[in-house]
């Protein structure tokens, strides 16, 4: 398949490096002010997928990521997704996968100066990138009145006309693009597709807006616990606290991860160096010694990457005290109690950065879960 304006092709591409960061960005900022699209390192201008060496893939970290998009485009405003594939390609090579979501409200203006130390420079502050076939390039005026027209649009599509109601009827105001189910219903609708086909998961949206509304919530329903720790491997802002919050045993646990790594759907990046720190938490030597072993064959080179990072119990139960002694905004988290904790979180999600959500409450979330385990 050929290059397009929803297709990239980097033979290499290394998100260390200042020149292919600020290509990075660029491409980046560029699909999502266009139609989205996915970017794939790895692969020839022509469409050959040679990969790039395992040893390499580690550096795509999606919260690193993140970090360095959201330094150009503050506050953040882009949704990517790095998927890493290895079946297909040669031993000890993978391709990487970034999908690039379109920006529901373009543009995106860059917010700063994209230039390496005496070369040229890539990109201005201000700039406003838009993807013209295979390139990115800065937007024309017709991709200006493209966005006015479809602010306009979405602006009138919101105009609505209540001529009567009946006298019961109860009016609710509600924020966004659309309405969302009431959260009790938005959960057993989910549960009732997960029963009929594991691989439905809950989106972080949905996630985030279960999590605001977790008071009202039963959360020892058949099959709620593991639809909701199944969906936050996958959206990993909220998964500790879901673990805390639904309390599974150790057994239910082991099985979940391991039903994990077996499940057909290809949204497991985030889910990589989650499970070893929750088996870390929860398993026994034996049990963790059987997860590697599934890690070890698993297709995906986060996958297999976690398990030879973290070989053994101990090097995970070590990295778990090792996040549990970081600091959150300048706060220790051991001046906090739970319950400050989870007004921490609240306030996370109510801030609705994404970029913050990645980054600090999956911190919070395992030091939460730490102190659930320990008062057990």
């Amino acid at each position: 398949m050929l290059e397009g304006p929803q297709l990239e092709y980097k033979e290499r591409l290394d998100p260390t490096e200042r020149h292919d960061q600020l290509t990075l960005v660029k491409e980046i900022a560029a699909m999502a002010n266009s139609e989205g699209g996915k970017i794939l390192v790895g692969v020839t201008d022509d469409g050959t997928a040679l990969g790039i060496p395992d040893s390499e893939v580690a550096r795509w970290d999606p919260a690193k990521i993140g970090d360095l998009l959201d330094s150009f485009m503050n506050p953040d405003q882009v949704d990517i997704g790095v998927e890493v594939q290895s079946e297909g390609f040669p031993e000890g090579r993978s391709v990487v996968e970034l999908t690039v979501s379109r920006h529901p409200t373009p543009p995106i203006v860059l917010c700063k100066d994209g230039n390496i130390h005496g070369s040229r420079s890539f990109f201005s502050k201000g700039t406003v990138l838009v993807r013209h076939n295979t390139k990115a390039e800065p937007a024309k005026r017709s991709d200006f009145l493209r966005w006015r027209n479809e602010i306009r649009d979405r602006i009138l599509q919101q105009f609505q006309m209540v001529v009567r109601a009946p006298e019961s009827a109860h009016l609710r105001m509600v924020e966004g693009e659309e309405v969302r189910d009431e959260p009790k219903y938005m959960l057993s609708r989910a549960v009732d597709l997960f029963r009929q086909r594991r691989e439905k998961l809950l989106d972080g949206a949905d996630l985030l807006y279960l999590f605001e509304n977790r008071h009202v919530l039963d959360l020892s329903e058949d099959l709620v616990p593991e639809l909701l720790i199944q969906s936050a491997l996958r959206r990993r802002a909220t998964l500790f606290f879901w673990i805390a919050l639904v309390q599974p045993s150790p057994d239910r646990i082991s099985q979940i991860l391991l039903d994990a790594l077996q499940m057909s759907d290809r949204d497991k990046s985030d889910m990589a160096n989650a499970i070893p720190l929750i088996a870390a938490m929860y398993l026994t030597h034996q049990q963790y010694g059987d997860l590697t072993t599934e890690m070890a064959v698993s297709p995906y080179a986060h996958i297999k990457q976690a398990g030879v990072e973290y070989p053994t119990i101990t090097s995970a139960g070590e990295e778990v005290e090792n996040r549990r002694g970081m600091r959150i905004d300048g706060i220790s988290m051991s001046d906090l109690g739970s319950d400050e904790l989870l007004e921490l979180a609240d306030r996370l999600v109510s801030e609705g950065n994404s970029g913050r959500l990645s980054r600090r409450m999956p911190t919070l979330g395992i030091e939460y879960l730490a102190r659930r385990i320990g008062s057990d």
